[in-house]
């Protein structure tokens, strides 16, 4: 099993409709397929800004997995939102650009359809540090799932 198994079965991804469509040596991409209850406008497709955070957030999360091979939880994540997404799907993009002991960066691209900009997120995700049982981990470890 490797990182996309990870993310076909994360309930959250699931349930938005996030694809993590490649993750490899600290590069990951996904896809959103937009639907109504996605919208923050009630007459017409305009995605709600968590939409196109959730995308980056997993996508971000898959690129530094597939470097450690392990959970990696989210420390910190700034967007900057740049077109509304108004299309049918959004797609994401990330790469790492650090990877250290106990925390890794990345950034993240979020487009829509049409290759229009949509936003643009540095993501920061735990790599290490602690030890033991964890929310993400019990007593035996969830890694294993992801070789």
């Amino acid at each position: 099993m490797g990182v996309e198994w990870l993310f076909e079965h994360m309930p959250f991804a699931e349930h938005l409709g996030i694809e993590v469509t490649a993750a490899e040596d600290g590069h990951a991409e996904g896809r959103l397929p937009l639907r109504t209850e996605h919208s923050s406008n009630p007459e017409r497709m305009v995605a709600h800004g968590g939409v196109a955070y959730a995308l980056a957030d997993t996508v971000g999360g898959a690129a530094v997995i597939s470097e450690v091979q392990d959970v990696t939880p989210t420390i910190d994540m700034r967007i900057d939102y740049l077109a509304p997404a108004t299309g049918d799907e959004l797609h994401a993009s990330a790469d790492v650009t650090r990877l250290g002991n106990s925390v890794a960066a990345v950034d993240v691209a979020v487009t829509d359809g049409d290759g229009t900009d949509v936003a643009t997120a540095r993501g920061v995700y735990k790599t290490g540090g602690g030890e033991g049982e964890t929310a993400w981990v019990g007593e035996e470890s969830d890694a294993d799932a992801l070789e």
